[in-house]
């Protein structure tokens, strides 16, 4: 596991609701960036929406 998804999970425990959309950016962005890999970013995703329930917020859980 990378540093940066080890950061990512850590502000996903601590984040709520109104800023998880910002997450869910942070996240794309790090892997876009290549800070972390595509299971990594698969698993924080899927992490988030956990945490928010089946709301999508803005699309944002699309690819």
């Amino acid at each position: 596991m990378s540093q940066k998804f080890d950061e990512l999970k850590q502000k996903l425990k601590n984040v709520d609701k109104a800023k998880a959309g910002q997450l869910v950016k942070e996240i794309k962005q790090a892997r876009d960036d290549g800070e972390i890999d595509e299971n990594e970013k698969n698993d924080l995703l899927n992490s988030a929406k956990s945490m928010v329930g089946d709301l999508d917020i803005g699309g944002f859980f699309n690819k």
